[in-house]
């Protein structure tokens, strides 16, 4: 494009401008320090770390070390305001390896501030955002923090679920299974992996009734830390791609499962009650996705498909356990009414197309049909047009189906009519053309489309003037 222009690119200088405004980026996120991803400077020492007891407990004390308000640090946050505060010690597990943070409420005498979302700062601080409900917080007050209990079971639920899912996958597919992301929410998962073509069917039914069986078969899930080296040797599945710390988190369920994890799980397999796949799909090349419920979710799930089904049932006026066979029954004589429909719309359709042919006008022997009608599709002006030219080789037609955007017009030509010259295909882009709009086909019979309907009657009438002057 640059050639055809007369112009040059300098490629060299590009790069240098490129590689200065990556500079300044750089330079402007390490001005606001670790929290440049939250465009937050609390101010605090790195070495300062928020202790996470959440593994253990769901409510802990702690004390506010850094309120900010606004994206400025404040010493106070008032009722009513937004803000992010950090604790020496929390409860909260920060979103992190695919678990979505937990929410609750921190607390204090008069106090009440509403925890809708925690992330972790680089250097270890968890930064809890909510609004305060009432009172007053202060930087060093002392505080309860108190997570969602039933939320953060259902999490639990779903991430111990997800380690069972990554495993039987891996049964059922085989080895080359990995994971390729993850979302873990209240008893909800999405797991992203790597597989080459989409799940038969037998092969989701597999995975289901796998997980469902280590799930009854109670697993003991135990979590050790220990150096990466050893778990690497134990046979631990990391998530490719991760950095690891030296130490690191163990999962393990059972002999069944066993992954590195920073995320929440239960004690046993048992808790999570039930798993089922909703759908899965692509989302990217080689990379499949399953989305899935396990707990209350499946029971809510099945109660819904229970009512659909017995909703289904009384509409077809049959039991739940005959649905399948009333449901055959009611296709079948579905297809049968549908089958008697076309077999009547056929016959009116040539009984219309006859009394078309005795409302014709006569051109030099050549009888010309000109009729619209609403409601026509295209397959009745192709049925109509078979049993004119069928019924009468002289006749030439132009049959019009009016619509709400356009008009579908049909051209037909007997066999004498095309012997004298009248052809189909120029008719009908005659016709057209009149009306704006454009059309083509063979001798015997041309589709198109017209525009201005006002233009209809028109180029109707201009028919036995073309008719006229084609005819030989």
């Amino acid at each position: 494009i640059l050639e055809e222009q007369n112009m040059t690119v300098d490629l060299n200088a590009f790069n240098a401008l490129m590689q200065e405004q990556k500079d300044r980026a750089r330079a402007a996120t390490a001005a606001l320090g670790d929290f440049g991803w939250a465009s937050l400077d609390l101010g605090l020492d790195k070495s300062i770390k928020t202790e996470f007891t959440g593994y253990e407990k769901f409510e802990d004390t702690g004390e506010i070390l850094a309120i900010v308000v606004g994206n400025e640090p404040r010493s106070a946050a008032f009722a009513g305001e937004e803000a992010v505060v950090v604790l020496d010690r929390t409860p909260f597990y920060a979103e992190k390896g695919g678990q979505v943070a937990d929410t609750g409420v921190i607390k204090a005498n008069g106090v009440l501030f509403e925890v809708t979302d925690v992330r972790a700062s680089k250097d270890g601080k968890h930064l809890h955002t909510g609004i305060v409900k009432e009172g007053e917080l202060k930087v060093g007050q002392t505080v309860t923090a108190s997570i969602d209990t039933e939320r953060r079971r259902a999490i639990m639920r779903a991430h111990s679920a997800t380690h069972l899912l990554q495993k039987a996958l891996r049964n059922v597919l085989g080895n080359h299974v990995e994971q390729a992301g993850s979302l873990v929410s209240p008893d909800t998962v999405r797991f992203d992996f790597t597989h080459f073509s989409a799940l038969t069917a037998d092969e989701i039914a597999a995975v289901d009734a796998e997980i469902n069986d280590m799930i009854l078969s109670d697993l003991d899930v135990t979590i050790t830390e220990m150096p990466l080296a050893e778990a690497k040797a134990m046979g631990a599945t990391a998530l490719f791609g991760e950095k690891y710390d030296d130490r690191v988190r163990v999962v393990k369920m059972g002999d069944y499962s066993i992954e590195l994890c920073g995320g929440t799980h239960l004690a046993n397999t048992a808790k999570i009650g039930s798993f089922r796949i909703l759908s899965e799909f692509s989302v990217a090349s080689g990379v499949r996705r399953i989305e899935a419920v396990v707990g209350k979710r499946v029971i809510d799930f099945t109660n819904e498909r229970v009512k659909l089904i017995s909703t289904v049932a009384e509409e077809l006026k049959t039991t739940p356990k005959d649905l399948a066979q009333r449901a055959h029954q009611v296709m079948e004589e579905l297809k049968e009414t549908r089958r008697n429909y076309e077999k009547l719309h056929d016959q009116q359709l040539q009984m219309e197309a006859e009394n078309f042919l005795h409302a014709s006008v006569d051109v030099g022997g050549l009888k010309i049909v000109t009729v619209s009608r609403e409601g026509f599709t295209a397959d009745d002006l192709r049925t109509a047009a078979n049993v004119l030219k069928d019924r009468d080789e002289n006749v030439v037609g132009v049959l019009a189906a009016p619509g709400e955007e356009k008009i579908t017009l049909l051209a037909v030509c007997g066999k004498n009519a095309i012997a004298r010259g009248v052809k189909a295909g120029e008719l009908i882009k005659f016709v057209t053309s009149i009306m704006g709009g454009s059309g083509g086909g063979k001798p015997d019979i041309a589709m198109g489309g017209g525009k201005d309907i006002n233009l209809l009657k028109e180029a109707m009438a201009k028919v036995e003037s073309f008719v006229s002057e084609k005819a030989k």
